[in-house]
């Protein structure tokens, strides 16, 4: 009795110690977007020439989702989905947006940076993170070369001088940027290296400012690059990395849109593009060049975020990498995105702390689970307008999963891929059907819907569809869609 009695004005002391000593030190976030890079990284096997030091250094610190997709095949509605957390058969973004959509009432103040913002954090952004709105509506503090600056997909010729590729200006449709060569000459023209010093400079100064500070303020930064999204221009000295008779060529089947439905050939046709009868020409000749190409890009962009993880010094920083959409280039007859095949929606997608499991994960997965993975893991309050799932339980234990075996892509409402980890399924607006076994057919040449069933598939598609936004593009990239937007009162 007495030992308890002197006992008790210690544990009465104890008990009455400020909680603050206690706290635990919300990490930060980096978000690393790149715009349209596909599987092309050597960490994903997706082209044997590719050169992505950075990237897959990355890769190994972390975990490699190996089977993520974007929810929709193009910029816009892809970042609308991943900033708000929301599918596009949700928002009603479908297609790109016409401006000033910070207006509408699915993103006003609901992106993943404000949200942050909202929980005490100090958030940066610079480069192309948003598509539709000002980058400095989502954060607090935006870079000069984001989304509405001058030129942001680097230096162009003037009086639209093309290299290598000249579209059909005959077609009534919206054009296309593509083209590729080595241009401009140095790499200090191009909009991404600003982008990448002013996020090392940004993120200096944070990492300063906390090591002075008594109580650290967490951040997020958001840092978008544009390479490889077209044209496929850059310095030179990228394009001698991949010397044209060394180069590895994509595996194409020519007669590869044999099987797919009228639909599915209509609302995926893209008269303003690149076809294979003009990359095959000569002996495969710009098939070749845009090959390339993209592969040079690719490095360049690499190269980019190495010095951006380069300056990183804070090992409490959760970093995640990924792609807006991925890109064909000649599979399906196309150099593009716009699609709900494999090529296009299929994303490289990361994410790396120490406290993290590192390895790969093949669970389908898609960027719209970027969100409430990065609330959960830094311990914010449940947004409860998340759609998408938290991966921390994947990324806590390599043997962990989550409450959902199937991920979803829509482009133009109606039409939607269903990516399983095994199969992909796809449904147009008027019921025509895709199906595609990845296991035995990765390339997606072979359309098994008149041969199997497609029923389970069917249970992952939308109940409901929102109608347009009213602040859609009414461009239309073809003749299907410019029927379909007319139907839906978008002109």
């Amino acid at each position: 009795m007495r030992s308890a009695l002197l006992l008790a004005p210690i544990l009465v002391s104890i008990l009455c110690l400020p909680v603050v000593c206690q706290a635990v030190e919300k990490p930060n976030v980096l978000v690393i977007i790149i715009d349209d890079l596909n599987d092309w990284v050597s960490c994903m096997d997706g082209h044997p020439d590719a050169k992505t030091p950075h990237i897959d250094k990355l890769a190994k610190r972390g975990m490699l989702f190996a089977n993520a997709h974007c929810q929709a095949p193009i910029c816009g509605p892809s970042r609308g989905s991943f900033l708000s957390g929301r599918y596009p058969h949700s928002t009603g973004l479908y297609q790109q947006p016409s401006g000033k959509l910070q207006q509408e009432k699915a993103f006003d103040g609901t992106l993943l940076p404000q949200y942050f913002a909202k929980h005490g954090y100090d958030t940066f952004g610079v480069g192309k993170v948003t598509h539709g709105m000002p980058l400095d509506v989502a954060v607090q503090t935006a870079g000069s070369s984001g989304s509405s600056g001058p030129k942001p997909e680097g230096p162009r010729p003037p009086n639209d001088v093309r290299f290598n590729f000249t579209p059909d200006y005959r077609m009534p449709f919206t054009g296309t940027q593509t083209d590729w060569a080595a241009f401009p000459e140095r790499d200090e023209q191009m909009p991404d290296v600003e982008t990448a010093d002013w996020a090392v400079k940004q993120l200096r100064k944070a990492q300063k400012k906390n090591a002075k500070a008594e109580a650290e303020t967490p951040w997020m930064m958001m840092v978008g690059f544009h390479r490889p999204h077209v044209p496929f221009y850059v310095p030179q000295k990228w394009f001698d990395l991949f010397p044209l008779a060394d180069l590895t060529l994509p595996v194409i089947k020519d007669d590869d849109l044999a099987d797919v439905p009228a639909t599915g050939v209509a609302v995926h046709d893209l008269p303003r593009y690149p076809k294979l009868p003009f990359l095959r020409a000569n002996n495969n000749e710009q098939l070749a060049k845009c090959t390339q190409a993209y592969l040079a890009c690719t490095a360049f962009v690499d190269a980019q975020v190495g010095k951006v993880l380069d300056a990183l010094e804070d090992d409490n920083t959760v970093v995640v990498l990924f792609s807006d959409h991925g890109y064909h280039i000649g599979e399906k007859d196309r150099v593009s995105k716009h699609s709900l095949w494999e090529e296009s929606t299929r994303v490289p997608m990361m994410i790396s702390h120490h406290k993290l499991a590192k390895g790969v994960s093949a669970v389908p997965v898609g960027l719209i689970d970027v969100y409430p993975t990065l609330v959960e893991f830094c311990d914010l309050p449940r947004n409860e307008t998340l759609e998408g799932v938290s991966l921390v339980p994947l990324l806590a234990s390599n043997e962990g999963s989550i409450k959902r075996d199937a991920i979803l892509t829509t482009y133009g409402r109606g039409n939607h891929s269903v990516r399983t980890a095994s199969h992909r399924y796809i449904r147009y607006a008027d019921g025509a059907e895709e199906l595609y076994d990845l296991k035995a057919d990765p390339f997606e040449w072979k359309n098994l819907a008149g041969e199997q069933g497609t029923k389970a598939f069917k249970a992952w598609l939308p109940k409901k569809e929102a109608p347009y936004l009213k602040r859609t593009k009414s461009g239309p990239v073809n003749a299907w869609f410019e029927v379909h937007l007319g139907e839906h009162g978008i002109r």
